[in-house]
């Protein structure tokens, strides 16, 4: 009798339909009959699973040993973010390793690696451009790993903060402070937000924004929670979320800056960047934004107090806030993920 062969393993050929695998990298299954199992992503590996019909399916590495290679450019990157992986339910992040093959762009010298909840956590601000390419820092362990992330659903794990530069507007003054209350989730409570208002005729009206810089600290070093910037219309209506956030426990009683990434909006007569404690923890300890006396030209400091948006006083934020991005032109990355499964 005629054999067919499949890898090592003869199938008799009348038992297996000509037409049964239809696409590069299909295999076969059985239940009661023979059946196609399609090809998977790149990278997956077929897994034994007696819940599937067939048997087998294809899966993400998640053995703790396998370090999983992604490569990424900078043709990857939308609104500063350049996706990594997403990670599965069942499994966790415990390493990643990094080598940056090609210098990005001039602007990308504040990269974090992370998720949306907790965009700094996996890796602290590291230089990604040609002149942060040294022996010392290629190919390395991220720095500032904070161990293992576990997930109860999949988890985009990206790194922020990628982009070429653009222009800047700078109130480098500050001789006070304003302090934020922590809401615990709560905007009713005390002054949860504080900010900046831009009006017709300020500089950034019109232009596409896309970081913001404020100085912060914590008097007292026992601030809990997570703070992170809000742009909102001169009514407070919502208009972009921060990409990332910051754990208030990292603050120290000295007043240092904090950048906030966007994807890119167009600033509007009136709009306003916030700085929120909405998020931190009730009864820990206020947390305190740099602040200078006097109104920046065409602009007001604002507040969010007891949920309402008013005036706070005249005075205006320490501040760097970045707009006009320009277009990538190169960056590229390896990246190396160690799976665990849960």
């Amino acid at each position: 009798m005629g054999k067919r062969l499949i890898g090592s393993v003869g199938l008799a050929s009348s038992g297996v339909p000509d037409d049964l695998l239809t696409t590069k990298g299909d295999t076969h299954g059985y239940s009661s009959t023979n059946a196609r199992i399609p090809i998977g992503d790149d990278d997956d590996v077929l897994t034994a699973d007696s819940s599937e019909a067939l048997g087998l399916k294809w899966s993400p590495p998640s053995a703790s040993g396998t370090l999983l290679k992604v490569t990424k450019s900078y043709t990857d990157v939308s609104a500063l973010d350049l996706p990594i992986y997403t990670l599965p339910a069942t499994q966790a992040l415990v390493n990643v390793f990094t080598d940056v093959t090609t210098g990005f762009d001039s602007g990308s010298t504040a990269v974090t690696i992370g998720d949306s909840a907790d965009p700094n956590g996996f890796c602290k601000s590291s230089d990604w451009t040609s002149t942060g390419l040294t022996s010392a820092t290629r190919g390395a362990y991220v720095l500032g790993f904070q161990g293992m992330r576990s997930t109860s659903s999949t988890t985009s794990i990206i790194a922020y903060g990628i982009n070429n530069g653009g222009s800047t507007f700078t109130q480098s003054s500050t001789d006070s402070s304003e302090e934020l209350d922590p809401g615990g989730g709560d905007t009713t409570i005390g002054r949860s937000q504080i900010g900046q208002r831009y009006e017709a005729g300020q500089v950034l009206i019109g232009e596409d924004v896309f970081q913001a810089t404020f100085y912060i600290s914590s008097p007292s070093e026992t601030s809990t929670g997570t703070f992170n910037a809000y742009i909102r219309n001169g009514l407070g209506v919502f208009r972009r979320e921060s990409t990332n956030s910051f754990d208030a426990s990292t603050l120290t009683s000295s007043f240092v800056a904090h950048t906030f990434n966007f994807s890119p909006y167009e600033m509007q007569a009136d709009d306003m960047i916030f700085v929120s404690f909405q998020d931190g923890e009730i009864g820990s300890a206020v947390i305190k934004v740099a602040t200078n006396n006097g109104n920046i030209t065409d602009g007001e400091e604002w507040e969010q107090y007891n949920g309402t948006y008013q005036q706070k006083e005249v005075a205006s934020l320490k501040q760097i806030i970045s707009y006009d991005p320009s277009s990538l032109t190169q960056g590229a990355v390896d990246f190396y993920l160690q799976i665990a499964k849960q």
